[in-house]
């Protein structure tokens, strides 16, 4: 009996996940997927099913990294704001690296998806949903050392950044808006830290 063949999932995901993040699901053909995999569709398919399932687990392994450098820079031993200031200074970093404006994967899906698709929707408003839930800690954190801008409160607060957040990321697309992005930030971040 032949042996299945086996393939390095990680790196399939990997390559499956750049390729939907260039060009989007609905534009990603079968043929991008078996071209960047390595993989013939029968082996695709029999390992994710469809492309839509790939895709989902494209989602997951996107969010999976995502989560855990946030995580590391939101939960390290700076003081909160600085911390907060770090992930936008690191959202800067990858925005001038962009060359391909690929923006973020998961805001890009929102934006693709149709109405009627609720569970990607669903599942990325669960994603973003644990981000938030970061910036909340660190806000009362900000809150409880006195750095916390008087008058906010935490979890608005958390959401008002995570709506600056989808705004940059959409920004972001726009190549002539590179050079803005920076003073976006920082009105951004004036709002929240103590004059």
């Amino acid at each position: 009996m032949a042996r299945p063949p086996t393939f390095d999932q990680q790196q399939v995901l990997e390559n499956a996940m750049q390729v939907f993040w260039r060009k989007g699901f609905a534009t990603t053909s079968v043929k991008d997927l078996t071209d960047v995999t390595k993989l013939q569709p029968g082996s695709l398919y029999g390992a994710f099913k469809n492309k839509r399932k790939l895709f989902e687990y494209a989602l997951d392994y996107y969010y999976e990294n995502l989560y855990k450098t946030v995580e590391e820079v939101l939960r390290s031993e700076a003081p909160p704001l600085l911390r907060i200031r770090q992930f936008f200074e690191n959202f800067l970093n990858l925005a001038r690296d962009d060359v391909d404006n690929k923006s973020c994967l998961l805001v890009n899906t929102l934006i693709e998806v149709p109405p009627e698709d609720a569970e990607i929707k669903q599942r990325i408003t669960n994603m973003f949903e644990k981000i938030e839930k970061l910036f909340v800690e660190v806000l009362y954190e900000a809150q409880d050392d006195g750095s916390l801008a008087n008058g906010l409160e935490p979890e608005s607060t958390a959401k008002m950044i995570m709506s600056g957040i989808f705004g940059l990321q959409v920004y972001n697309k726009m190549q002539n808006g590179k050079d803005d992005l920076r003073q976006i930030v920082n009105n951004l971040l004036s709002v929240i830290e103590k004059s």
